[in-house]
């Protein structure tokens, strides 16, 4: 799974420990609720998260990653899911 976030920001600085072998394990959970139907699903992505190198930066610029929060948002971070959990919302 690829996002995008701020270079500089505290996702890049938590990345750059500088430390041989160690990995920064993350989460990341997309929710959809629909309130209409009061209905919903949520999904949770856990594992290590890395740049994006330059060889693999042509690959995710052509898939079209784009951020979803607003401002300059040029880096690409990579989370290889070890865990991924899944719910249904029903009558919320």
């Amino acid at each position: 799974m690829v996002f995008r976030t701020a270079s500089g920001g505290p996702m890049d600085q938590d990345l750059r420990t500088g430390l041989e072998g160690v990995e920064i394990k993350v989460g990341f959970e997309v929710d959809r609720i629909d309130e209409a139907q009061r209905e919903g699903w949520s999904v949770l992505i856990q594992g290590p998260a890395h740049h994006i190198t330059a060889d693999e930066l042509p690959e995710v610029t052509d898939a079209g990653v784009t951020p979803w929060a607003g401002g300059e948002q040029h880096l690409y971070i990579r989370i290889t899911p070890h865990r991924v959990t899944s719910r249904r919302i029903h009558n919320l």
